[in-house]
This record gives C-alpha cells, structure tokens and sequence, in this order.
C-alpha cells in the first residue's frame, strides 16, 4: 500500500488526522489509488446522511497550528515538526497496519507512542480545551479579592499543593485574543506530547486483530477510557488508550502488566460492535470507514440493544 506523503510549502489546510493513516480507512476499491476516497457520516442531523469524500477533505482546518508570529507572519515551526514525525511513522505504517509488528520493539514503541500523542493533543477539540480553560480560570480568579484591578492574592492551593500566584502580567491573561490561544495550543501540544508519549511507553500494549475490515476510525481517534473514574487524564493509573490504526487492528495501550504484553488477540465478530461504538462515542463530529455506513451503523445498534436486553 503507498505511504507517501506530500507537503506543501506552508499550506493554509492542516490536518489534524495523518492522510497517510486516513487512507488506510478509505473504501477498498479506492485504497491503493492516487485518491483514496472514504465515508464519513456524522452525529448531527443538519450534516445529513453519509459522504463519500476524498481524504484530503478530512480533518483539516485553516492554519489549525500556525498562528500568527510577532512579525505578522504565519509561524510553521510545529507543522514543519508534525510533518517530520509523520514522514518517518508513515515508512513504519504498512507493518504496524497489515504486516507483522513487535511492539516490545524500542524504536517501534517510542515512534507510535510519540504519534499517538500528537494525534491525541492536535485535535481541535483540545484547542477548545484550552480556550475553554482560559475562560474559566480568569472567571475563578475574578470572584478573588482585587485590588488595583488584579486578584489580591499571592499563592493558591489546588489538590492539596500550594502554588505561588504571580499577578503582575494580570491584565495580559486577562485579554488574550485568539492568537493567543492559538499559540498557547501549539506550545502545549509540543510541550505534553513528548510526555504523554514517555507515559505510554511504560505501559501495556497489545493488539486486537480482525481477519477483515472491522474497525472504523474518527475525527478523533485516540480514545482514552477508565473503568472506575469519570475524570482522568492521560497519566491516571489504570487509563486505558485505544487507537484503531488500520480496519483490521485496534492497537490497546493499558496498565495490565500481570497480562501477557506485546500479543495480538483475535476480535470477537460480536464484538466489532463495540469498539466501533466507543470510538463514535468518543468522536467530536464524524466516524470515517470505507465500509459501508448503514453496515457499520447496524453493528453498532446490534450491540447496543443487547446491552439493554
């Protein structure tokens, strides 16, 4: 299967989900062409019913991660790091895809521990994150005593760690325009990826493996569920990650070190519907297959009742 990527020199659309790993989730018949085509078919009702649509149209957006420098210039640094990762995950892909793996395999490990991360932090739900966590941190800091207009207050205690308070730069934090925000996305993606991916290098990895086209994937793909918690985050004991990184293997990252690691387990056919409806769940707009829609919908909905019967 070709894995090449093409780059523009600072293209307007940057995608957030690899065209090369899209490809592999585009319809059978147009998988191995210069256009891969997929469906994708979304959770709200005014996008209408599924699309058949080229991979370069999925997930990108407009200077996603390349906000404006102080010069006025876009500022590629990220893109041009992001598009090295991807360049040298895509030559391991077609074995991490379709052919034989070690995932005890140093070098393996660390690329797709690395990918996942980016791909989980790239996202543009967590963009929103961060403009979201701006928001109501200057809302919590506001409702503290001021004086001359800043929050009169030099320390602050969270989960049970107290924290010096520097409030000079007050009025700044206070009125960061979208810019900001856009450049505190790029610097967080670089600074958390590198140590999401060391988290999930030391944990237990394993493979789901399907004899045929089973998994669909999402304009989220990384999923990351915890069986007794609601709130959690990627370093919270007992996370488990999963990414479906073909439609016949779903690569699991968990902290079950008394179960056998680096093996490939066979998918239940009952269970195809499951996966596939954690990762719709966990989607911020659209599930993407080269299955047909109406086929990976009625999987679903067939797991779905049987959980209530």
């Amino acid at each position: 299967m070709p894995h090449e990527i093409t780059h523009q020199s600072n293209p307007k659309h940057l995608h957030w989900v690899s065209s090369f790993y899209l490809r592999y989730f585009s319809t059978a018949e147009t998988r191995n062409k210069k256009e891969p085509q997929a469906w994708i078919f979304s959770k709200g009702d005014a996008d209408g019913d599924e699309v058949l649509t080229n991979i370069r149209n999925i997930c990108g957006r407009r200077y996603l991660y390349a906000p404006i420098d102080e010069q006025g210039k876009r500022d590629y640094y990220l893109e041009e790091k992001l598009h090295g990762l991807e360049s040298a995950v895509a030559l391991l892909w077609p074995k991490v895809a379709d052919g034989p793996i070690d995932l005890g395999n140093d070098v393996v490990r660390k690329g797709l521990s690395l990918f996942v991360a980016t791909m989980h932090l790239r996202n543009p739900e967590f963009r929103r994150t961060v403009e979201r966590t701006h928001t109501e941190m200057v809302k919590a800091f506001s409702q503290l005593p001021m004086k001359d207009g800043k929050p009169n207050i030099d320390r602050i205690e969270l989960n049970g760690q107290t924290f010096s308070v520097e409030n000079t730069g007050w009025d700044e934090f206070l009125n960061l325009t979208k810019n900001d925000h856009d450049r505190m996305f790029v610097d967080l993606i670089e600074s958390e990826a590198m140590e999401m991916a060391e988290t999930l290098t030391k944990k237990r990895w394993s493979i789901v493996l399907s004899e045929r086209d089973s998994f669909i994937t999402t304009d989220r793909p990384v999923l990351l569920g915890h069986e007794s918690r609601r709130k959690f985050g990627y370093g919270t004991p007992g996370v488990i990650v999963s990414f479906p990184v073909s439609p016949t293997r779903l690569l699991v990252i968990d902290d079950l070190h008394q179960e056998p690691a680096n093996l490939a387990y066979p998918l239940r056919p009952q269970d195809a519907g499951a996966y596939n409806f954690a990762a719709w769940h966990n989607g911020s707009r659209f599930l993407i297959t080269g299955r047909p829609v109406p086929e990976v919908l009625s999987e679903m909905m067939t797991w779905a009742d049987a959980q209530v019967q």
